[in-house]
């Protein structure tokens, strides 16, 4: 990986990011309430230190979907810290992406319920479909390799980082533009995910909201951003920030929201990441874990995490107890972070982890402090709804 940007609650910048991750405070929630929904505030962690502005052009800004203006400035920091690369017709790009832009399709909704078919926009659907950051990022770098989006729910963004290496790896790209974005905050997201009850609802302890693997924990927070990374193919010295060592993916078939009972779905996937990377368990320094502070998840992680590496055998942090649940970003700022971790050779604490479950502290230990990983290679897990997982394996 040669370069890499970011949009985050935790900041715009990778140090930042970094910084703020590894200091692990808290949740960076706040406490939001929408029209219609005054009964039921909701904690969401938003972009730190982003104002689009800042950098897009007035077209952009009244054109195009937060999502995009956040995969925009990620991207555009990523390709100045890869510098020049190979020809146009041999860099790709792949984007990862949960649901896209809610809150452009809402306003659309809105102009057309509220003054007609006149006040929507021609160009609403160029906007709105799930392909869009990914043409839109094409076309401002002039990129003419692969153009490719993957929608995978929760798993996108390391799906996408995993679709890129393969791109390398079968050489029909030389560099690719990867990354994963999603700007969810808003009513028509928002209202669902707590209906399903899957968000946090301790509107009155903002820090201390996401609590992964915590014996209270009660759902994510929704978070907001983009992560953007520079792959290509290595000659075998270290170089960059990091590499991409192995990925894999499967599908539980089990339960459209549920995880697989145990785990197993999720064991399956580490191992065959393990074993595209030719690595064995014991290779492994540490795991960022999916961690979403959701009772099922956190728990069948922690039995497939038991029961890959052993009991207790290394640490796991959880970026989401920071940043809360980026959603199609989550994967690649996660992979991101698992990478810098590596390249500083320090495994960041989780927030709001003072407290275990009793139960998953027997399976896993979770970082509750920063520590020195055994080895640098490094495990970054996500699953999303409809039973995807998706397992990458990062080192120097």
């Amino acid at each position: 990986m040669i370069g890499a940007g970011v949009v985050s609650p935790a900041g715009s910048t990778v140090d930042d990011l970094w910084r703020v991750v590894h200091a692990a405070d808290g949740t960076l929630a706040e406490v939001v309430t929408f029209p219609g929904m005054p009964d039921n505030p909701a904690l969401v962690c938003s972009a730190a230190n982003f104002d689009p502005a800042e950098r897009l052009e007035r077209h952009e800004l009244r054109r195009l979907d937060r999502s995009h203006q956040m995969a925009i400035w990620a991207a555009d920091d990523a390709i100045a810290e890869a510098g020049d690369g190979p020809t146009a017709d041999r860099c790709a790009v792949v984007v990862g992406i949960g649901i896209g832009a809610a809150a452009f399709h809402e306003q659309q909704f809105a102009a057309f319920s509220e003054r007609g078919f006149r006040a929507v926009s021609p160009l609403a659907v160029p906007v709105v479909m799930p392909n869009s950051v990914a043409a839109h990022l094409s076309l401002r770098f002039g990129f003419r390799g692969p153009s490719v989006t993957v929608s995978s729910a929760c798993a996108s963004g390391t799906m996408a980082v995993g679709e890129a290496l393969w791109l390398l790896r079968t050489e029909r790209a030389d560099r690719v533009l990867v990354g994963g974005v999603d700007a969810l905050i808003t009513p028509s997201v928002v209202a669902p995910f707590l209906r399903m009850e899957a968000m946090s609802t301790r509107v009155g302890d903002p820090e201390g909201s996401s609590r992964p693997f915590g014996p209270d924990r009660d759902g994510f927070v929704l978070g907001e951003g983009a992560a953007f990374l520079v792959l290509e193919r290595s000659n075998g010295a270290a170089e960059g920030r990091g590499t991409i060592l192995g990925y894999a993916s499967n599908s539980d078939a089990h339960h459209v929201v549920a995880p697989a009972e145990h785990g197993v779905g999720a064991l399956d996937c580490m191992r065959l990441a393990l074993d595209d990377a030719v690595l064995a368990p014991a290779d492994v320094g540490h795991v960022n874990a999916h961690g979403t502070s959701t009772q099922l998840n956190d728990r069948a992680e922690a039995e497939a995490i038991a029961k890959l590496f052993g009991p207790r055998a290394l640490p796991v942090t959880a970026t989401k107890g920071v940043v809360g649940h980026l959603i199609g970003a989550a994967g690649a700022l996660e992979a991101l972070v698992a990478i810098e971790s590596v390249r500083r050779d320090v495994v960041p604490p989780t927030a709001n982890a003072s407290e275990v479950d009793g139960e998953i502290d027997a399976l896993v230990d979770v970082a509750q402090a920063a520590v020195t990983p055994r080895t640098s290679v490094a495990i970054t897990n996500s699953f999303g709804f409809g039973g995807h997982n998706a397992t990458l394996v990062v080192g120097r």
